[in-house]
């Protein structure tokens, strides 16, 4: 597609022939340049001088018009877009800007008109593909989903690898309701412009979603896997924050884990204020069976001001994973934050049962976290023999625990389900 720099260009050059070198042509240049700084009013001002000493050439129309568009006065640019077009009814970019500014304004029957004006075959190759996308955006305004698909359709032939069509017509589709469609267009363009990172992270999403509502198992696990490739290679190649949790939501969908957990901690380490982040973290750390380092984090995804809704969720993991380890009175606490009493009242319950030997567990692991304290500081001193000591003592506590928990695995069997 030509660019505005580039369709400036062309422009510009073309007016200095016509103008020589007299004021207007001055006028044109400077607000050329003014243009191209984002110092619309200024530019506008410019061009106002080349409209009112060539009131017949469309060119200073059609630049006053885009000034106003970019200083949000629509009606006065579509006032002279219009006036550049009646002017120069046979250049394209007359058309191709009003059109735009048009359907901005919900103009979108004088649009169509005007754009069904154009012979395809009279426009370069850049400009056909420019007005068969504006011109399927007038026929999806006007509810005519499937005429836009097929002007798309048309185009795509001849021009199979533009980018931007496959974009349009995975609109289209989205009107029609043909999800699959949607993504393969949408994956298309990532592949044709790895820097459309929009249409990359639509088509993983995409991919997810259908997943989910597939019936058949097969295209199921073909679209997980057709969403982790896409999302993959869109963190890669932009890692921020949004698509290193896709790739982590994308390979725990394909059973991933490991991966999963990867992406999930670039996630968290991106932004670690956003709670969703640390809740997928810690809940992949619980199924590969890293229990306290997922109790961490669930824990700061907790402490991060999450929804209520997730907020449920981490505190119904955390009861989980609590209960599991037998700390029980924090669990039943979890439990009847999620809004789950009937876990918390069986946790209570068994708490109850088993006050003792629980007590004596929970003391026996804070003394364990001291000692592993205790000695990484003797490690730095070099006290080589402070730290077999305390290494000992610890391994004894250890045992105690295990043993503890020996005597509670049916307990805590029935806890893990």
């Amino acid at each position: 597609m030509i660019t505005v720099r580039r369709l400036l260009g062309v422009i510009a050059l073309a007016v200095v022939v016509v103008l020589a070198a007299g004021p207007a042509a001055a006028d044109w240049s400077a607000g050329v340049d003014l243009y191209n700084q984002g110092r619309f009013a200024d530019a506008a001002e410019h061009f106002r001088q080349v409209v009112g000493t060539n009131p017949s050439w469309p060119g200073g129309y059609l630049m006053l018009g885009r000034c106003e568009l970019a200083l949000g006065q629509p009606d006065e640019a579509l006032d002279h877009l219009r006036v550049a077009v009646k002017l120069g009814p046979d250049d394209p970019a007359n058309a191709a800007t009003l059109s735009r500014a048009l359907l901005a304004a919900d103009l979108n029957t004088e649009a169509l008109e005007l754009l069904e004006g154009f012979d395809p075959e009279d426009l370069s190759p850049p400009w056909k593909a420019e007005f068969a996308r504006m011109l399927a955006s007038c026929l999806l305004a006007e509810d005519r989903a499937a005429d836009a698909v097929a002007v798309l359709e048309m185009r795509l032939k001849e021009d199979p690898d533009n980018a931007a069509l496959h974009r349009a017509i995975a609109t289209a589709y989205k009107a029609t309701g043909d999800r699959m469609l949607v993504l393969d267009h949408l994956a298309q363009a990532f592949v044709l412009d790895p820097d459309d990172h929009a249409s990359g992270r639509a088509a993983a999403t995409t991919a997810l979603a259908l997943a989910a509502a597939a019936g058949d198992d097969d295209l199921a696990t073909s679209l997980r896997v057709r969403a982790f490739e896409l999302a993959t290679k869109l963190a890669t190649v932009d890692p921020d924050y949004g698509n290193d949790l896709l790739a982590g939501e994308a390979a725990s969908a394909t059973g991933q884990l490991e991966v999963a957990a990867r992406w999930f901690a670039a996630a968290v380490k991106e932004r670690p204020q956003e709670p969703i982040a640390g809740y997928h973290l810690g809940r992949t750390l619980a199924a590969l069976g890293h229990d306290v380092e997922a109790i961490g984090y669930l824990r700061s995804a907790l402490g991060a001001a999450p929804d209520q809704e997730l907020s449920v969720r981490i505190h119904g993991q955390l009861g989980r994973l609590l209960a599991c380890r037998l700390e029980l009175p924090e669990a039943a606490r979890h439990y009847r934050a999620a809004g789950d009493d009937k876990h918390a009242a069986e946790v209570d319950e068994l708490a109850a049962s088993f006050n003792e030997a629980l007590a004596r567990l929970a003391t026996l692991r804070s003394d364990v976290a001291e000692m592993a304290g205790m000695e990484a500081e003797l490690e730095v001193l070099g006290d080589a023999d402070g730290v077999i000591a305390v290494a000992g003592r610890r391994e004894a506590m250890g045992r105690d625990i295990a043993a503890i928990e020996d005597n509670l695995s049916e307990v805590r069997a029935a806890l893990c389900k």
